[in-house]
């Protein structure tokens, strides 16, 4: 429905050119604006040219691992962190093949403005030794390292099939002991019966990250590439996701990882003298992970800063327990303990990842059940996998199991952690769930944000998925999204600065540009070209928090985006959405305030477009349904017309079967010599089979919400 929004063509801002007023009053309005809110330097560097206090959109990729990542690495990933910078700013990288040669190579389309690499650090010491060019290392030719390189299934003795079970094994092994207990964590054998030195080799490969990072990073005046150092804590209690990438502003960070061996709640050095115990219910100490980066990082007084991000709430929705009320464990967005906790919450984890290779969680509607997972928003059928856990979607089991909407714990997704962190709030005095809005891509290739949707994606985790529609779990898997950070400049410190205040964005892949206020006084005259200058003077950008409300108003909200001109598929609708509070009861509304969904847009069985849309959408939108007394949130949501997934253009371009073609797809499929039905078994997959697969996709974006508090 259109609510009283105003909807209007503009003009898309010029590359990293923010949309501004002309002459003086657009300097007033920019001093107005930023006065209070322009960026600190903590480094030493040069000051940008290119640098603009109405800020401008930065793409990056804030997730992303390479073969220093024990599970990229067991599938023969190759790359480096050096590797996957280079790639970053707009390079290449040697990709894994079927049979596990090195035989792909990835180009980057388009290079991105910012990049975080962040390897699993609970294995840095393992990788420190394994993967180490001296043989002579103690514990170099350890059982844990020949698994580790691979020795018994070298490439060219085992068909592809083979290979992918024997890493599946190792999987199991590696991952176990250390991020899988829900209570004792520990290190692999090898490290704790003296036979490898894995704390000195853990040195090595965060001193390696480190580096590859200080190299990678631009800091003369033409800010062309930033990096961050980072890494991923891998806390995984009986397979949920609890995991976080760890995200430093500067050079100055933590001596070491803190992980989730360290966030174990009973300390397991020795796991042969050590007797079996309960599990422990609630699952590892994540205030262990706060409480030492603020004593390792903030307080160290040398201008250290950090963030952590969630990701994946998708595959964290806990496990319960039984017949008993409490979870065994519970999940990735749990109420907090006390109010102290849901504050300290809220300061480290200012963001969450709505989506990545894994899937998107915003939201879920299956088409297969006609429901949802708390909500009835027919477009969170985005992207869907049907599985609860992140070890089905690693690999592990075979996933591809339909679980009807009431089997997901409603915390799984983004949209209702946002709506209970409203309730909490009031309750608790904070909301431990404000939470802005990132995607990524978890690629395991070292390609950071390679978010192809043609038959050139090649999949996220080597050679587990070189083929990404031979198994459930590879062609659920999507090819991942992209972090937008609407900073002054691109440098360390703006860019870290606007993840903290969370005027960022997430898209599914492509790169639209989008811009969201709220205020109070918005016009609809202000959808033009001199709305960003006036909605920092008189309002809040994404991530903000409505200011004190004047009498008898409701709140207006400049809602505009541009399409990507690189792959330049047209917008076809701007959304916002809205969750608040009512009577202690959480609700949620979609309004579509600028495009239309029915605008007749579509694909052709052959993925030609079909129809038009828009190269621009812009909304002033009043919230017609508000009350005073109600805590909200609103958030933008960008569709774009629809399009052919990635898998539906291997099937039809690699293997000449298709999706599209339901009456025949089967058929073709059946024609395929016995390899090639192998490597394209799930091609017939669509909205209403097991697996669930969209053929034709809507890429997306989001925002970060703007919060009313009465």
């Amino acid at each position: 429905m259109f609510n009283r929004s105003t909807r209007c063509s503009i003009q898309k801002p010029a590359l990293r050119i923010a949309i501004r007023p002309a002459g003086a009053a657009a300097l007033v309005l920019a001093l107005v604006a930023t006065s209070a809110g322009a960026f600190q330097r903590t480094e030493v560097r040069e000051d940008c040219k290119n640098s603009d206090p109405l800020r401008q959109p930065f793409f990056g990729e804030t997730h992303l691992h390479t073969g220093l990542s024990f599970d990229a690495s067991i599938r023969f990933v190759p790359t480096t962190p050096k590797d996957a910078y280079r790639f970053a700013k707009g390079g290449k990288v040697r990709g894994v093949g079927p049979n596990g040669f090195e035989n792909r190579v990835y180009t980057q389309d388009r290079p991105l403005d910012f990049a975080a690499v962040t390897d699993h650090s609970e294995q840095f010491g393992e990788m420190g030794v394994c993967k180490s060019l001296d043989p002579s290392l103690a514990g170099y030719f350890s059982y844990e390292c020949q698994l580790l390189r691979g020795f018994w299934w070298q490439a060219g003795i085992f068909p592809g099939a083979i290979q992918r079970n024997m890493a599946n094994s190792f999987f199991n092994l590696a991952a176990l002991p250390n991020n899988g207990p829900s209570s004792l964590n520990t290190r692999m054998p090898m490290c704790v019966n003296g036979e490898a030195d894995c704390i000195a080799s853990e040195q090595r490969v965060w001193d390696e990250m480190q580096q590859a990072a200080e190299d990678a990073y631009d800091r003369s005046s033409e800010c062309t590439f930033t990096s961050f150092i980072a890494y991923e804590m891998t806390s995984t209690p009986a397979g949920v996701n609890w995991h976080r990438n760890v995200i430093f502003r500067n050079d100055r960070v933590v001596p070491r990882p803190i992980t989730a061996i360290d966030l174990a709640q009973e300390v397991n050095l020795d796991p042969k003298t050590v007797a079996p115990k309960q599990i422990l219910r609630g699952g590892p100490d994540i205030q262990k992970l706060w409480t030492g980066l603020r004593e390792q990082c903030l307080d160290a007084g040398n201008g250290c800063d950090v963030l952590t991000i969630p990701h994946n709430s998708n595959l964290g929705g806990g496990l319960p327990g039984g017949q008993s009320p409490v979870q065994i464990i519970p999940p990735l967005f749990f109420t907090p303990k006390s109010r102290a906790f849901a504050r300290e919450r809220q300061f480290f984890e200012p963001l969450v990842e709505i989506y990545q290779d894994k899937g998107s969680s915003e939201c879920r509607w299956d088409p297969r059940f006609s429901s949802g997972v708390d909500t009835e928003d027919e477009n969170c059928d985005f992207e869907l996998l049907d599985s609860t856990g992140v070890l089905a979607a690693a690999g592990v089991t075979s996933g591809g199991n339909a679980t009807a909407p009431s089997g997901y714990n409603e915390r799984s997704y983004v949209r209702n952690v946002l709506k209970d962190g409203l309730l909490l709030g009031e309750q608790l005095g904070t909301n431990p769930f404000k939470l802005g809005i990132i995607a990524a891509t978890d690629s395991h290739n070292g390609n950071p944000s390679f978010n192809v949707e043609d038959q050139r994606f090649g999949g996220h985790l080597g050679i587990q998925d070189a083929i990404p529609v031979q198994s459930s779990t590879d062609i659920q898997n999507s090819s991942g999204g992209v972090a937008v950070a609407w900073a002054e400049e691109n440098s360390r410190d703006a860019i870290f600065e606007a993840l903290k205040r969370k005027e960022t964005y997430g898209t599914s892949g492509t790169r639209p540009t989008v811009r969201f206020f709220g205020g109070w006084n918005f016009k609809p005259e202000d959808c033009g070209t001199q709305f960003v200058a006036k909605g920092y003077a008189q309002g809040v950008p994404m991530g903000g928090d409505l200011p004190a409300r004047p009498a008898q108003k409701a709140p207006t909200f400049i809602a505009a985006a541009w399409m990507d001109d690189y792959i330049g598929t047209p917008l076809q609708q701007v959304q916002i959405v809205k969750g608040w509070v009512e009577q202690g009861q959480t609700k949620e509304q979609v309004y579509t305030v600028a495009g239309n969904a029915d605008n007749g847009a579509t694909v052709d069985t052959q993925c030609n477009r079909v129809g038009s849309g828009s190269e621009s959408l812009c909304a002033v939108w009043t919230d017609p349904d508000f009350n005073p007394k109600q805590s909200a949130f609103y958030y933008v949501r960008v569709l774009e017309n629809p399009v052919c997934r990635y898998s539906t253009q291997i099937c039809q371009k690699d293997y000449n079967v298709n999706p599209l073609d339901t009456a025949n797809c089967k058929t073709q499929l059946a024609a395929l010599s016995t390899a090639q039905q192998t490597q394209a078994a799930f091609c017939c997959s669509n909205e209403t089979t097991n697996p669930i697969v969209q053929p034709v996709i809507q890429e997306r974006a989001w925002t970060s919400p703007i919060w009313y508090t009465p």
